[in-house]
């Protein structure tokens, strides 16, 4: 059997099966396998540590991907999985490997990007590794966040909670595929610059944790693969059902655009394009509604999308249609 042929979901659970035979239970581990990051307590100091790769043609095209915004966005993605814990980040360090044929200009453009997200979210930047990547560029991240609370699980979704997601998913897919199906940033700009800012330079949510914190968040995951795929993922960790309202989701006008544009459905790119690096939150549903005004007054979209409606041992996710037809939401991207 090849890799391919498991599919990433199955090889992750393979590898946590194995790791959790060699290393059993340590009481040092406060959150293990399965979630956005681990957690580790040190000394009394719990650290949330990760680690994310990009590579080219994998995950990006040079062609349409400066250095700074790569540089930015390998920063963003290891820290939204620091906010998804409900953590501080702390630092971060890169390894960048380069075919050596690229202009000494693109590594300096490439941390140039990685130094302004880190200075706008207080975190280090201490460095990394470099090496010769011969089929092209290859990004690690690896960051570190600290906890002076619980940790945020995907496990603690309780039957009753709403679903709350920050900005606006799909901006980040649509603005993936105006890039990548060849049209230039200068066409359509007015509609199209909003979608191509939120692919290239995501805002990892580690600046609203403070504010999150005054509320009561049972469940959180970042979105980085689609939102029907990583609610799904939390509904699995808590063992519910949880179904989303597909009126209440928050198709924006730049997504909207964009999609007329490529002939895409806005509705299927907001449940699988992914690269959202935002927020899907389980709170209780008295609090939904005050929680999203507080992030909108701050300057972050958020709305209700849903709620946790049954318990469910293997997890599942449904979407309610405006007629009130009730379907599994599938799709979202895996790498296998």
């Amino acid at each position: 059997m090849t890799v391919r042929e498991l599919g990433e979901y199955p090889l992750v659970a393979r590898l946590c099966q194995r790791l959790q035979q060699a290393f059993g239970i340590d009481k040092r581990v406060l959150v293990g396998l399965g979630d956005d990051a681990a957690v580790v307590d040190i000394g009394g100091t719990r650290l949330v540590v990760t680690i994310d790769t990009q590579l080219e043609n994998a995950h990006f095209r040079r062609r349409w991907m400066p250095p700074y915004d790569l540089g930015w966005k390998s920063v963003a993605i290891s820290l939204s999985d620091i906010a998804a814990m409900g953590g501080k980040s702390l630092a971060v360090v890169l390894g960048l490997g380069l075919t050596g044929d690229e202009p000494v200009g693109f590594v300096d453009d490439f941390y140039n990007g990685a130094i302004a997200l880190c200075q706008a979210t207080n975190t280090l930047l201490l460095g990394g590794d470099t090496v010769k990547s011969p089929l092209g560029v290859m990004v690690s991240s690896a960051a570190i966040g600290l906890l002076d609370s619980e940790p945020w699980q995907r496990s603690g979704a309780q039957v009753g909670d709403a679903l709350v997601v920050t900005g606006f998913p799909g901006e980040a897919a649509a603005g993936f595929w105006w890039l990548e199906l060849g049209h230039q940033e200068a066409e359509g700009a007015s509609f199209a610059a909003q979608c191509i800012t939120r692919f290239r330079r995501p805002t990892p949510r580690v600046n609203l944790v403070p504010l999150l914190r005054a509320f009561n968040v049972r469940a959180a995951i970042d979105i980085s693969d689609g939102l029907a795929i990583d609610a799904w993922r939390l509904a699995v960790a808590s063992q519910v059902q949880v179904q989303i309202e597909l009126a209440r989701l928050p198709l924006s006008e730049s997504l909207q655009a964009v999609a007329r544009a490529l002939h895409k459905d806005p509705l299927t790119l907001a449940l699988t394009g992914g690269e959202d690096y935002e927020l899907l939150l389980a709170v209780p549903a008295e609090e939904a509604e005050r929680l999203c005004q507080a992030l909108t007054e701050q300057g972050t979209p958020a709305h209700r999308i849903g709620e946790v409606t049954a318990s469910h041992p293997n997890g599942e996710v449904l979407g309610r249609y405006p007629d009130g037809t009730l379907k599994p939401l599938e799709g979202g991207f895996q790498h296998f």
